[in-house]
């Protein structure tokens, strides 16, 4: 029925149960080969160089260029994004055996909807299974986060949102 899966994964508790679906989906499937990817969206870099090319003091008193700053913690947000999406590949590998394969992607953008949406295209994705809110800081009273919402509106397959 649905060959390949993409379940945007950002570690919240709303993606931990998108990707529950997602491996539950795969084992009650008669369908094998199925193919989960796993995404991680991290923003992009801010490029403004009035604002990049000033100093920045550190807590040890050293001065460091905050545009430094902000590659440094660009890369380390990429390598924290990389390795839990590994640990949970790794995760539903073992729970799935040989019933699907699993892909991790890491993605920078500056619309993690757009991204998102980019991938599904570019995967020919049957189906995107998502959390309905996310670690953005959205709000816990609205039942969409802005992330599900477009996605769910834009997207040119089918939209699981999970709680």
């Amino acid at each position: 029925m649905f060959r390949k899966i993409v379940v945007p994964y950002d570690g919240s508790g709303p993606a931990e149960n998108a990707v529950k679906h997602a491996s539950g989906l795969v084992k009650s499937s008669t369908t094998r080969n199925c193919e989960i990817t796993l995404v991680n969206i991290i923003p992009s870099i801010p490029s403004n160089p009035l604002v990049l090319d000033r100093p920045l003091r550190m807590k040890d008193g050293s001065t460091v260029l905050l545009s430094d700053y902000i590659t440094q913690l660009h890369s380390e947000m990429q390598a924290h994004a990389k390795e839990a999406l590994e640990k949970k590949k790794n995760d539903i590998e073992q729970e799935l055996a040989s019933d699907a394969k699993v892909r991790t992607v890491v993605a920078v953008g500056d619309s993690v909807a757009d991204k998102i949406i980019e991938l599904i295209e570019a995967e020919g994705a049957d189906l995107v299974i998502i959390g309905n809110t996310g670690l953005s800081g959205i709000s816990k009273l609205k039942a969409l986060g802005s992330v599900s919402r477009a996605v769910s509106e834009r997207s040119p397959c089918p939209v699981m949102i999970v709680r």
